[in-house]
């Protein structure tokens, strides 16, 4: 099979390895398509991963093509998705079904090899189940929906609520969404008027941040939002959730950002004064009360929302400098890449001689 290792930053090779056996309580997934993440960017250009080489990709859907010992024969040929968080399942965090606050976590793509590979062996435990009409890179973008979702829901945010978000990357078009689907009247706040143009597109009203502070004030009449999501990493981000929330409302902070981050003092203030919750949250909970994962792949099944709209471009798993070549271009507004294999490969082959 063909993978893209990462033998050291900068340098991902695409290269031949043996397909995998699973073990016992495994399952041999033919990866079909794996979105390309911006901590992919990181990891793969800036600052490694846990150890070299490394097969990157975390955000992956495919076909269960083997089985290990103790699965359940009906996975056979399943289409699914997976939550690449391998927990320890011994600490306390695990206990109590909260996976994604584990202590001792190995994750699939930084400190496991991932999915820019055409097969896998994952544990048959972090199966996501899809419907068979989910198209595969459809099921590929579960893992940042089901990060958006788990933000949706940690923040409280319901109908009639005014909610906004910061940051217009596939994360904060899909919290969006989500605010949206829960009958949230939504906001989206960006730089880029091509971003926030491709935000409106969605039905999303938008604003540009470097007039947040006026605009909201004017749409809500003083009043301010109900729940802001900072979904970017910075500093002017983290000081507009703060400005634009109302007393008593919800701050969601999810930003990854690239620095340290530090607040004015009469910014922090308004922590104080207004009562503000803030919340923090990174991934997604799964396998647990309120399974992010499964209400993705169901509004993925009922198709209220255009996933398929959020992948910018698809790429061969063979093309893999030209498409961080493209993700490292800052002058060109993108939502999510995705390295696309076997029978989806054969269908970007044929979609590309079309337009030829």
């Amino acid at each position: 099979m063909k993978i893209l290792n990462l033998h050291g930053v900068g340098n991902l090779v695409y290269e031949d390895r043996e397909i995998p056996e699973p073990g016992e309580n495994e399952v041999l997934l033919k990866v079909m398509a794996c979105g390309i993440c911006s901590s992919d960017e990181s990891r793969v250009m800036e600052t490694g991963t846990y150890h070299f080489p490394t097969v990157p990709g975390h955000e992956f859907a495919g076909q269960v093509v083997g089985l290990g010992e103790g699965c359940d024969p009906a996975l056979m040929n399943r289409k699914a998705s997976v939550f690449p968080l391998l927990p320890c399942f011994e600490c306390e965090a695990c206990r109590q079904k909260s996976y994604a606050t584990c202590t001792n976590y190995k994750y699939f793509g930084s400190r496991n090899d991932g999915a820019y590979a055409e097969y896998l062996v994952v544990p048959a435990w972090n199966l996501n189940l899809l419907d068979d009409s989910v198209p595969y890179t459809t099921g590929a973008l579960s893992e940042p929906a089901a990060v958006a979702h788990h933000a949706a829901v940690m923040s409280g945010v319901k109908k009639g609520d005014r909610a906004l978000v910061i940051g217009t990357g596939t994360i904060g078009l899909l919290i969006a969404a989500f605010c949206q689907i829960k009958g949230a009247e939504v906001y989206i706040a960006g730089r880029r008027q091509e971003s926030l143009d491709f935000a409106a597109s969605f039905g999303f009203r938008t604003i540009n941040i470097r007039k947040l502070r006026d605009e909201v004030n004017e749409l809500t009449n003083g009043r301010r939002m109900d729940v802001t999501f900072e979904a970017v990493g910075s500093n002017l981000s983290l000081e507009g959730a703060i400005m634009s929330t109302r007393s008593g409302g919800t701050v969601l902070v999810m930003g990854n950002p690239k620095g340290d981050e530090a607040l004015p003092k009469d910014v922090y203030w308004k922590i104080l004064r207004w009562q503000l919750r803030l919340q923090g949250t990174w991934n997604s909970a799964f396998r647990a009360e309120g399974d992010d994962w499964k209400e993705v792949a169901e509004i993925m099944k009922e198709g209220s929302f255009p996933f398929e709209r959020l992948i910018t471009r698809k790429y061969l798993l063979s093309e893999g400098d030209e498409a961080f070549r493209f993700l490292q271009d800052k002058s060109v507004p993108k939502s999510r890449l995705m390295f696309v294999m076997h029978e989806e490969a054969d269908r970007l082959k044929k979609e590309r001689e079309a337009r030829q």
